[in-house]
């Protein structure tokens, strides 16, 4: 009676033992990928939260200068053209910033990193 008590003790803390390796092997697979993952994502969205507020800026800034052209006498030449020459500089910049987010965005999608939201 008591060898068979002892057997099936054994049998029970010998599955629980396989249990709780198979389970802690899970967890050391999520925590090598999940976090490194993550860190990543983090990264990438962090970078591209800093292009969109650039590029934010870059809207702002071609506006002001917008009304700056329009509130310009006509007869100042060499203030017109620096304008024009300044609002050529900042959309050839904005179209930058803007390839550059969709670079971003692409390389997001492409990482797997879940919740973009575009």
């Amino acid at each position: 009676m008591i060898k068979k008590r002892n057997r099936i003790l054994t049998v029970i803390l010998l599955a629980a033992q396989i249990q709780s390796s198979a389970h802690s092997q899970a967890l050391m697979q999520d925590a090598i990928r999940q976090p490194v993952l993550g860190v990543r994502c983090k990264e990438l969205f962090r970078e591209r939260s800093e292009k969109i507020k650039f590029q934010q800026k870059l809207n702002g800034l071609l506006q002001r200068n917008l009304d700056i052209s329009k509130k310009t006498p006509k007869n100042k030449t060499g203030v017109t053209a620096r304008i024009k020459a300044n609002e050529i500089e900042i959309k050839n910049e904005l179209h930058l910033a803007n390839l550059q987010i969709k670079t971003m965005e692409e390389n997001i999608v492409r990482s797997g990193c879940p919740g973009l939201s575009i």
